[in-house]
């Protein structure tokens, strides 16, 4: 890949296309593995998505794994911008890559999810999926920590076209917000 190995890192958002990707890579302890959570509004119930950050294990769907629930095991609301990150629990094998140090989750909130997607389609012309642009929110923050030299690489799934009628009501509705008086 022409960086030394030590330096590459993987980056990607948290959800069954990390897991393949990571799996090409889990045993390579040079490599560095990174998943985005969507950390939605904030860390409240109802206002995220990301159990690997908020919440603790559980069983959902007879899977026992990290999840967002009340204190009586009764899964709670969840909130992503992105409807494929809207989801109240994760695999067990993003828990096992938590638990074991192996990989990294960071948490991306909507609004920053949104800038990535909005940059990458302006520099480059690509437009990504919102789950993917959770990923990209992370690619600064990674590269700070990592430093240079290094490689970064980013899997992009799915195309962002089917986004663009809810960013475009996401974006009339702070723009009205903006607009009203305060009082």
């Amino acid at each position: 890949m022409g960086a030394p190995a030590h330096r590459r890192d993987r980056l990607r958002r948290r959800g069954c296309h990390p897991i393949g990707i990571f799996s090409g890579f889990v045993g390579d302890q040079g490599v560095r593995l990174w998943g985005a959570e969507a950390a939605g509004r904030g860390s409240g119930p109802g206002d995220n998505a990301a159990s690997l950050s908020y919440g603790s294990v559980g069983i959902l769907h007879g899977s026992k794994s990290y999840l967002l629930q009340d204190r009586d095991g009764q899964v709670v609301g969840t909130h992503s911008v992105s409807a494929g990150l809207d989801y109240p629990g994760v695999g067990p094998e993003h828990a096992l890559l938590k638990e074991s140090g192996r990989a990294q989750y960071l948490g991306v909130t909507d609004d920053e999810a949104v800038a990535a997607y909005h940059r990458c389609a302006e520099r480059e012309g690509i437009v990504p999926a919102l789950e993917s642009s959770h990923a990209l929110a992370l690619v600064d923050r990674v590269a700070e920590q990592s430093g240079p030299p290094g490689l970064l690489i980013v899997n992009l799934s799915g195309r962002g076209e089917k986004d663009i009628p809810q960013l475009l009501e996401r974006e009339r509705l702070q723009l009205g917000e903006h607009r009203r008086p305060h009082g």
